[in-house]
């Protein structure tokens, strides 16, 4: 499994602006950029001990418009990296006029 520390040097080999769950809200991100989060961990459990965690994390890729080139890349580094991943959701956010791309490794 990958850690944070991991994870976070290997989104950054995409040259776009990576954080982890968000950015300070004085600096001035531009489009596109990624987060990710933690999200709830499996344990393996038995006789009342926890013996392991397996981390998930949630990836989003923030862009302006559909970025087809910049998703292939991160699938691609995912991949090459022998990282599974799903590819979980796709919002457009009308207000912010942004999509929301998710993945999930």
């Amino acid at each position: 499994m990958i850690g944070h520390k991991e994870l976070f040097d290997l989104l950054k080999t995409l040259e776009i602006p990576v954080a982890y769950d968000h950015f300070d809200s004085d600096k001035n991100i531009k489009l596109p950029f990624m987060v990710y989060r933690e999200q709830i961990p499996n344990t393996f459990r038995a006789d009342d001990i926890t013996y392991h965690q397996f981390f998930n994390y949630e990836i989003e890729l923030a862009t302006e418009i559909k970025d087809i080139v910049l998703e292939r890349k991160i699938e691609g580094l995912l991949t090459t990296n022998k990282i599974p991943y799903d590819k979980s959701d796709e919002v457009w956010d009308n207000e912010e006029k942004i999509y929301h791309i998710f993945y999930e490794i």
